[in-house]
């Protein structure tokens, strides 16, 4: 499953009855909200999403947004609920679902729309999503066309569709069932190894290698990070916790980030393609922030700058979309032990260039780590294939 995001251009009245309609989709949750926390009060057994349609079906709101956005959002707040109430049957630490209301102004907050698949279409500029005969009637609109800018990258099976409203603009999410993609069978393997400057180490089994990321993306990401810091210092001096200049710096890096790590990724994936890679080994870095201390500037890289589950996502789509096979393994010491004659060298912990004492042989340290991790996998590899291995040394260092 992939999404297209693209930015809606409504006008004037279009923008209107959007607002609206999000609106009347927070209602339709409250409403069943409503029903569902009722349910647990009186110790009843929990609505499904059969229950909670019939209940509300009649109601004004529902009438007036449609069946086209009501049905959809009624039955994603029945599938969520499901695991909810599990949990809080199991005793876990979770509490009831919450209205979507500002206590403050007493007044509800819009939320998202929901779209069934077969109720919305996209054509080369415009989109064509549903709307009620009585909001047609209100408004005077035989039909709702609205112009969008973006590229819809993936192609396949449309599913539900999202209208989100973010920094006063409205983008629509396109869920897209990709098809299978065939499989890459060219037993050309690579080991990665994750950094924070250098986010990506790559060795391929066909002895090549890259280096991908740079100093100036940590330096352009502390950028915002330091904007960040100077406003919130700003805002405790008058007691302050939030500002609309906040929400903007923090929303600014996250896009940045966001746009880094598709960039990056696109480029190891690049790489990797070129190569006929069908197999990926990659360093699992989950616990290096246990107990680590790596100063003020190493610290802020490791805990706050390396979201590396964001990334293991992205990788583990991108080698979905192109057929490979991924695989995670341990990276513990991999970047200070030797390929060749497998010596640890404990100095070489913060050196860049890796030089072994007992063999002379030297490498960039990161893919020392990446070669160690490709031949790591590559003989878990052979162990599990023995009538394979003759086919995994023709590709590599299957037994360096």
């Amino acid at each position: 499953m992939r999404t297209n995001i693209i930015q809606l251009m409504p006008n004037k009245l279009q923008r209107k009855i959007l607002q609206e309609c999000m609106l009347l989709s927070s209602c339709i949750y409250n409403m069943a909200n409503y029903e569902v926390r009722q349910s647990f009060f009186k110790k009843q057994e929990c609505p499904s999403f059969v229950d909670l349609r019939q209940r509300l079906q009649n109601k004004d709101d529902y009438k007036v947004l449609g069946r086209s956005y009501a049905l959809p959002r009624i039955q994603i707040y029945a599938e969520t609920n499901s695991t909810r109430f599990k949990l809080i049957k199991s005793q876990k630490n979770v509490g009831l679902p919450k209205y979507l209301k500002n206590r403050k102004t007493n007044t509800t907050i819009p939320s998202y729309l929901v779209i069934d698949s077969l109720q919305y279409r996209l054509d080369k500029n415009k989109v064509t999503i549903p709307l009620s005969r009585n909001m047609r009637r209100k408004y005077g609109l035989s039909s709702f066309r609205i112009n969008y800018n973006g590229i819809l990258k993936w192609k396949g099976r449309q599913k539900r569709g999202q209208i989100h409203f973010k920094d006063n603009k409205f983008y629509l999410h396109q869920s897209i069932d990709l098809p299978k993609p065939k499989a890459v069978k060219s037993r050309v393997c690579a080991g990665i190894d994750l950094g924070i400057k250098k986010l990506f180490a790559i060795k391929i089994s066909n002895d090549e290698e890259k280096l991908i990321g740079r100093k100036r993306h940590f330096k352009q990401w502390n950028y915002y990070t330091n904007l960040i810091a100077d406003e919130q210092s700003k805002l405790s001096k008058i007691n302050g916790k939030s500002s609309r200049r906040l929400k903007k710096l923090f929303g600014l890096r996250n896009k940045f980030q966001n746009n880094l790590y598709n960039n990056l990724t696109a480029s190891a994936f690049k790489f990797l393609k070129k190569n006929n890679v069908d197999t990926i080994f990659i360093g699992d870095v989950n616990g290096i922030r246990d107990d680590a201390d790596w100063g003020k500037v190493g610290n802020k890289m490791l805990h706050n700058y390396w979201a590396y589950n964001h990334l293991y996502k992205k990788i583990s789509n991108k080698a979905e979309e192109y057929g490979m096979n991924y695989e995670r393994n341990t990276e513990e010491y991999t970047s200070q032990t030797c390929p060749i004659c497998g010596v640890a060298e404990s100095s070489h912990k913060k050196d860049r260039v890796f030089i072994c004492s007992f063999c002379d042989y030297f490498g960039y340290r990161d893919l020392v780590g990446a070669e160690n991790i490709l031949n790591m996998g590559m003989r878990g590899l052979s162990s599990a294939h023995q009538g394979e291995i003759a086919l995994l040394r023709g590709c590599g260092n299957a037994t360096a």
